[in-house]
Parts: C-alpha cells; sequence; structure tokens
C-alpha cells in the first residue's frame, strides 16, 4: 500500500516536471521566433528578405532543439522505467 502511494507520488512529479520542461521549451522557441516575427511583417523590404534567409535557418534550429528535448526526455523516462540506457 505505501510503496503504491510512492509509486504514484513520483509518476505525480515526473508527470509535472515533464509537462515544466515543455512549456519553458515552448517558451523558449516562441521568444526566439519574435524577431522574425516581426521583421518578417515590416514595411522595409531589406527586413523581409532578411527575414526570409533566417526564417530557413529558425526552422531547422527549432527541429533540432524539439528533437534534443523530446529525445532526452524520452532517455531520462526510459532509464526510470527501464533500468536501461
Amino acid at each position: 500500500m505505501l510503496i503504491d502511494y510512492a509509486i504514484a507520488s513520483i509518476n505525480a512529479m515526473l508527470g509535472r516536471v515533464d509537462a515544466i520542461v515543455i512549456s519553458a521549451s515552448a517558451i523558449l522557441i516562441a521568444l526566439l521566433w519574435i524577431p522574425i516575427a516581426l521583421n518578417f511583417f515590416s514595411t522595409d523590404e531589406n527586413k523581409k528578405i532578411m527575414a526570409r534567409e533566417r526564417l530557413k535557418n529558425a526552422s531547422i534550429g527549432t527541429v533540432i532543439f524539439i528533437m534534443a528535448i523530446s529525445g532526452a526526455l524520452f532517455g531520462v523516462f526510459n532509464y526510470v522505467v527501464t533500468g536501461k540506457i
């Protein structure tokens, strides 16, 4: 009974940590995209061209960041659940 309660508490704690990490990542990505969005919708043509060039790099960086975060989280939770890396 006590072990079941401890396991449930740990699972709830890991769920909250997971939600916090995902939220922080989403906020970080949103903050990094703001300058690109502002330049993309600018009336200055040079800023639009620069924004289009930065758009590709930002997209690739976002995908890499998401893969790194989700891969790291998967590895940690897989280790916790199965005990294997």
